[in-house]
């Protein structure tokens, strides 16, 4: 695996992701399990990735570049999307609500089947059309046969190391890990405990800088989950703790997705929803004291460079320098 050059390495991953992702089609056409759907949206990601990582070694046909998969992505997106608010109000929220409350949240998801009805059209549409084809068409036959830059020729472990640490030092320097952080006069910054409203203020007036970070974490694990098989087992601690870190982050972002869908879904309610909103506070603020559990281990300056040696070195990984107990936090 060591020895294998850049290209083969994006031979390899592009032909998974491309085979994983189509191979879902007809069952999301077929409509018939929402998992289906989200399967082939995650193929599609970690294709998209591999194109991402990959680019600079390699020469695709302009129907299968990256930003053709991403088009598509992002149309099966907006359908996933719909499923996860219906899915999360039904079996998360609509139990535990009192009568009068569920009443509500019925009307708000027979909009959302009304809505979702509609995207499903657009996403069988963009199935069958030919840009969509011709993608699929592209890439397939560069898989079968493909060129590459001059780059793609050269060993794995020699372009690896430059291709991703960019990415680690984007995310490094991402202003939503000093949400809610205070610095220490003897050393390393801390996150601070909150009360339940200041956590309700930061995660309002932050909630771009979080979601942003989400998408920033998510695309950092997407691409070293492409490049991990350089690295033995040496990343699936991060790759974990990354994957904890987007679902925690993903629930700052669902509460404020849902309170305004509930609000556009039912403009003239009767209730407000009072149990609604204490159940969705009650879930951010238990994703925060997560959240600054890894906040923490992420912002310690060892942990950062203990990475960054790691992806410098394929094959050759330092001793882990991490708490195995992060992981019970998720």
């Amino acid at each position: 695996m060591v020895s294998q050059t850049f290209g083969t390495l994006a031979q390899g991953a592009i032909a998974k992701y491309l085979n994983q992702a189509t191979s879902y089609e007809a069952a999301v056409l077929k409509d018939t399990d929402p998992e289906n759907l989200h399967q082939m949206r995650v193929g599609l990601r970690q294709l998209r990735t591999a194109l991402q990582v990959f680019e600079v070694g390699i020469v695709l046909p302009k129907a299968g570049r990256e930003p053709r998969v991403a088009k598509v992505g992002r149309r099966l997106g907006h359908l996933r999307d719909l499923d996860v608010i219906g899915d999360t109000l039904r079996h998360q929220y609509l139990p535990h609500l009192p009568k009068g409350e569920q009443a509500d949240l019925l009307a708000a998801m027979d909009h959302l089947t009304q809505a979702r009805h509609h995207t499903f059209k657009e996403v069988k549409k963009l199935l069958a059309s030919e840009p969509y084809q011709a993608m699929k068409q592209g890439l397939g036959d560069w898989v079968k046969h493909p060129t590459y830059q001059p780059l793609g020729y050269a060993p794995a472990v020699d372009v690896v190391p430059d291709v991703v640490l960019p990415l680690i030092s984007a995310l490094w320097l991402h202003p939503g890990w000093w949400v809610g952080v205070q610095g220490a006069d003897q050393g390393p910054w801390v996150a601070s405990p909150f009360s339940s409203a200041t956590v309700d203020d930061l995660i309002a007036k932050e909630s771009y800088a979080l979601h942003s970070l989400r998408k920033q974490i998510k695309r950092v694990r997407y691409q070293l989950r492409v490049v991990a098989p350089l690295y033995g087992d040496a990343l699936e601690a991060d790759l974990e703790r990354l994957s904890i870190m987007q679902d925690i982050l993903g629930t700052f972002q669902d509460s404020v997705v849902l309170e305004e869908f509930i609000a556009q879904a039912t403009p003239k309610a009767r209730h407000p929803m009072p149990s609604l909103r204490k159940l969705l506070a009650h879930n951010r603020h238990q994703a925060w004291q997560q959240w600054q559990t890894f906040q923490t281990h992420y912002l310690d300056r060892q942990v950062r460079q203990h990475l960054r040696l790691t992806l410098l070195q394929p094959g050759q990984p330092p001793e882990p320098a991490t708490d195995p107990a992060l992981l019970a936090a998720g």
